[in-house]
């Protein structure tokens, strides 16, 4: 027999049928009474927040929508039991479902409730973050703006602005960094020794199957901080391709992060 956990229809307090503008209108209510900043040490409001945040996140989404109302109409094989983290990550990076953090980060405002739509994530996240975007493909064939670089890159020794200094010969320091800068051009992945050069930034395997890899996918990565992340990997990546998160590497001497580079490995 089919089964599911929640009656999300229930918990927003909407009928069966209801609209997506009805499913919006009946969360916005919702959350604005049970926000935890109107709740200041209530466990109960902040369980509810996400309770009825979990309802919105399935009813909102077409797809998680239609499989919900088979199970619940028993038209369909299996359960229905979510896991909340993963329905909220999907909910953060769907720009039409989690519009309407913009509209209650305002009216909590007008309220006298300082909060922005981060404020939401940390709520729902325990103070992860999700990446929506700021996702930079470095491929093999990265056209102009690349060889311009790889000229610069080369007269400067293979070290790019922010580099540790590296002593050496200059017949060496001209080797290494015609090897670096071609290396860089065409993809190629750098030594373990190599990637700590650049101050801050960090280099970390990203592995993806032959599906992922064509179709795109959601993956959940652990940064050098202990942070979690979720990036939406674009389709048609190739391996050897680095995907480029700005500002997420470790932090510099002068309080400035690096970047975290994606090393794409399709399996």
């Amino acid at each position: 027999m089919a089964r599911y956990d929640r009656d999300y229809y229930r918990i927003l307090g909407v009928h069966l049928e209801a609209t997506e503008d009805e499913i919006r209108r009946a969360y916005r209510r919702l959350a604005l009474q049970w926000h935890p900043d109107r709740n200041p040490g209530n466990a109960e409001a902040e369980e509810r927040f996400k309770e009825i945040s979990e309802a919105y996140a399935v009813l909102i989404d077409r797809t998680k929508r239609v499989e919900y109302d088979r199970v619940r109409r028993g038209t369909g094989p299996g359960d229905f039991r979510v896991n909340r983290e993963q329905v909220f990550r999907d909910l953060f990076t769907d720009p039409r479902a989690s519009a309407i953090f913009e509209e209650l980060a305002r009216e909590l405002q007008r309220m006298g409730v300082r909060v922005d739509r981060h404020d939401f994530q940390t709520t729902l996240f325990g103070g992860r973050t999700v990446m929506t975007g700021s996702v930079v493909i470095l491929s093999p064939w990265t056209p102009i703006l690349a060889l311009i670089r790889l000229v610069g890159t080369a007269l400067r020794g293979g070290r790019p602005p922010d580099a540790e200094s590296l002593p050496s010969a200059p017949g060496q320091r001209a080797l290494r960094g015609l090897t670096r800068a071609a290396r860089w051009f065409f993809g190629l992945p750098a030594p373990a020794a190599e990637t700590a050069i650049v101050a801050g930034d960090v280099v970390l395997p990203l592995r993806v199957t032959s599906a992922e890899a064509q179709r795109g996918v959601r993956k959940q990565v652990t940064l050098p901080d202990g942070g979690d992340v979720v990036v939406q990997i674009p389709a048609g990546v190739r391996s050897g391709m680095r995907l480029r998160l700005r500002g997420k590497g470790r932090r510099r001497r002068d309080g400035s992060r690096g970047d975290a580079y994606l090393a794409v490995e399709i399996a």
